[in-house]
C-alpha cells in the first residue's frame, strides 16, 4: 500500500542524507589535505513503478558520490624544490612499490608533496613513489621507443647521482700572439682538463713563432698528476700544427694551412686515449675552439705582449649532489656543489578519457576502471596536459563555507525524512484503530 511505500521512501531519504552527511564530513576533514578533491552528493529518483493517471507508487531516492579528480586546486608556494604541482590537466604517475613489478599497480595523483626516503627515492606523504623516464645528460628519454608504456617508467632515484664527474669535451682558448716577436720564440697556455673519472690534467699548448710571415706552429703536452712529485708529461697529437693569421691580425687558417671560410667557427679536435691518460678511463675527444676565421676574436696576432683573454673548458672533477630542479616540462636536473647540473629524469603527466570514472585509493591516489579508460603518458605541456610547477603544492578543493552550508541543508533534509516515518507510523496506527 502507499503508506508502506511512503515509509520505505522515508528510509531511502534518511539513508541518502546520511550518505551526504558522510561526504560533507569527509570534505571538511580533508580541507587541508594536499591535492584532495572534494566529493559531491548527487541525488537521483528511484522509481519502482511508473505512475498512471489514477495511481502512484512511491519509490524513493538514491545518493551517488561524484568526484572530479582533475579539478584544479589553488597552488601554494613552498620552499622545497621536490614539492610539485600540476597546473592544468593531468596527474603524476606513482606506484606503491619502490621497484615496481608486473603485479604492482600504477596510480594517478595530484598530491605532489615528495621527499627523498632513506634510499634517495622520491616518495610522497602517502607512501607512493614518483615515476619518471630516465634521460641522458641532454634530456632525451633513454627508452624513447617504448615511452608510451607504463613499464618504461622507473622510480625517480637521486641516490644514483650522489657524485658526478664530467670529462672535458670542449676547450676554448682566446689569446693574442705577439706579431713583433722573434722567430723561434715560444709562449705557452695552460688549462686544466678532466677525464671521465674526474682526474685532472694540465693541457699545455706551446706556440712557436715561424720564419714564415704571420705563421705560428703549436703542439700539445699532457701533464699527468700536475703539482705533485709524480708529475709526468706526454706529447699529444703527433706533429706540430700550424696557425696562420691574416695581415689584419685575424685568424686565417689552422692545422691544415688551408684558409678557413670567413665568419666560420675555427675548431679542431684532439683525441686523448686511456693510455695517454695512464688510467683505465674512456677515450676523450676534445673540441678546441679558436674563434672565428677573418674576425679579431679568439686567437689573434697583434703587436704587443702575449696575452690570454679566455681559457675555458666544460669538464669537472667529482662533486656532490646538492639538490634537484624541475622544469615546467617535467625535466628533473641534478644540481652539484661545483655549480654544474645534469638532466636525469623527465616526469610524465598521465591522463585518462574519463577522469570522473577513476576509482579512489588511499592517499589521494586514483586507479583506472573499465569506464575511465587507460592511462596515456605525455610530456608536460604536450598532448593537452598542463605544466609542472616546482616548489608548489596544490591545495584541497574543499570550500569550508560551502560545506557548512550544505551541512545545514542536509541536517534539515534528514530531519524532514524522519518526519515521513513518524507520520507513516501514525497513519498505520489509525488503520489499526479501525479494528478496535
Amino acid at each position: 500500500m502507499s503508506v508502506t511505500g511512503g515509509l520505505f521512501a522515508g528510509v531511502a531519504a534518511i539513508a541518502s542524507q546520511a550518505t551526504a552527511f558522510g561526504i560533507i564530513s569527509d570534505n571538511i576533514a580533508n580541507s587541508q589535505t594536499v591535492g584532495y578533491k572534494e566529493t559531491q552528493a548527487r541525488f537521483q529518483t528511484l522509481v519502482t513503478r511508473s505512475p498512471t493517471a489514477t495511481a502512484f507508487t512511491p519509490g524513493g531516492v538514491q545518493s551517488k558520490p561524484l568526484t572530479d579528480p582533475g579539478r584544479q586546486g589553488l597552488l601554494q608556494g613552498t620552499t622545497s624544490t621536490t614539492d610539485i604541482a600540476v597546473d592544468g590537466n593531468g596527474f603524476f604517475v606513482v606506484n606503491g612499490a619502490a621497484e615496481p613489478g608486473s603485479d604492482d599497480e600504477y596510480l594517478l595523483t595530484r598530491a605532489g608533496a615528495f621527499n627523498t626516503d632513506e634510499n634517495g627515492r622520491l616518495v610522497n606523504t602517502a607512501g607512493y613513489y614518483l615515476q619518471g623516464w630516465r634521460t641522458d645528460a641532454s634530456g632525451n628519454i633513454v627508452n624513447q621507443d617504448t615511452r608510451d608504456l607504463l613499464s618504461s617508467l622507473e622510480t625517480v632515484d637521486l641516490s644514483q647521482f650522489g657524485q658526478i664527474a664530467n670529462q672535458t669535451d670542449d676547450v676554448t682558448i682566446n689569446a693574442n700572439l705577439p706579431a713583433d716577436t722573434a722567430t723561434a720564440a715560444t709562449v705557452v697556455t695552460n688549462i686544466t682538463i678532466y677525464d671521465s673519472q674526474g682526474f685532472d690534467y694540465l693541457l699545455r699548448t706551446t706556440w712557436t713563432k715561424s720564419a714564415a710571415a704571420n705563421t705560428w706552429t703549436y703542439d700539445y703536452t699532457l701533464i699527468r698528476n700536475p703539482g705533485t712529485i709524480n708529475a709526468s708529461s706526454m706529447s699529444l697529437g703527433g706533429a706540430a700544427r700550424t696557425m696562420v693569421f691574416n695581415p689584419d691580425g685575424s685568424l686565417n687558417a689552422i692545422n691544415t694551412g688551408v684558409a678557413g671560410t670567413t665568419n666560420a667557427t675555427a675548431t679542431e679536435t684532439l683525441t686523448v686515449s686511456s693510455g695517454e691518460f695512464s688510467r683505465s678511463v674512456a677515450l676523450n675527444t676534445i673540441t678546441l675552439n679558436w674563434g672565428t676565421f677573418g674576425q679579431p676574436t679568439g686567437m689573434s696576432q697583434f703587436n704587443g705582449n702575449f696575452e690570454t683573454s679566455l681559457l675555458n673548458q666544460d669538464g669537472s672533477g667529482p662533486s656532490a649532489l646538492t639538490g634537484v630542479s624541475i622544469s615546467e616540462e617535467g625535466l628533473v636536473a641534478a644540481n652539484f656543489a661545483n655549480g654544474q647540473s645534469r638532466n636525469i629524469y623527465r616526469l610524465p603527466l598521465g591522463t585518462v578519457p574519463a577522469a570522473t570514472q577513476l576509482s579512489a585509493a588511499n592517499g589521494n591516489a586514483y586507479s583506472t576502471t573499465s569506464t575511465s579508460g587507460d592511462i596515456v603518458l605525455s610530456i608536460p605541456t604536450n598532448g593537452g596536459t598542463g605544466r609542472v610547477q616546482s616548489g608548489a603544492l596544490e591545495n584541497s578543493t574543499t570550500d569550508i563555507a560551502t560545506e557548512f552550508t550544505d551541512l545545514i541543508i542536509t541536517q534539515r533534509a534528514y530531519s524532514a525524512a524522519t518526519r515521513i516515518i513518524t507520520t507513516g507510523d501514525e497513519l498505520l496506527d489509525e488503520i489499526i484503530r479501525i479494528k478496535r
